[in-house]
């Protein structure tokens, strides 16, 4: 992988990402990375690794799609759909990552920016359908 387009590479990893390809993230990936989304707060390649491992294992058929990137200095603002299978139908995520990359061009920071509520927590089988009932609940409310 060209050390120059390292954000450019880390896309095209996510886009194309397996269990067989997850070592590619080595040559992009600051040791210490920070990784954070709504369910997880990581240091460390290996941890991070682990994360998308889990998700690889435990969901069907997933893909990431990007959709659109603004960059400005070493700040890129990467937005996104994670396609799978899960809960027995398609779903989908759109979010956005705040991916920064260090002056030796690693990566040294992905936080990740998704609605887990409507997008993850109201899908799960029957536990969904609490989760929009306290929703209206608290719609009315307000």
């Amino acid at each position: 992988m060209k050390k120059k387009n390292n954000i450019e590479n880390y896309i095209k990893l996510f886009e194309n990402l397996n269990l067989e390809n997850l070592n590619k993230f080595d040559e992009l990936l600051d040791d210490n990375i920070h990784f954070e989304d709504p369910f997880n707060k990581v240091n460390g390649i290996k941890n991070f690794k682990r994360i998308f491992s889990n998700t690889l294992k435990n969901l069907d058929d997933v893909k990431f799609k990007v959709l659109n990137i603004i960059s400005k200095k070493n700040i890129h603002i990467i937005k996104w759909e994670m396609t799978y299978f899960a809960f027995n139908k398609s779903n989908s995520i759109f979010g956005l990552s705040e991916v920064t990359i260090s002056e030796n061009n690693k990566i040294v920071s992905h936080i990740d920016y998704w609605d887990s509520y409507n997008n993850f927590y109201t899908q799960i089988p029957f536990f969904g359908l609490i989760f929009k009932f306290v929703l209206s609940l608290i719609k009315k409310k307000l």
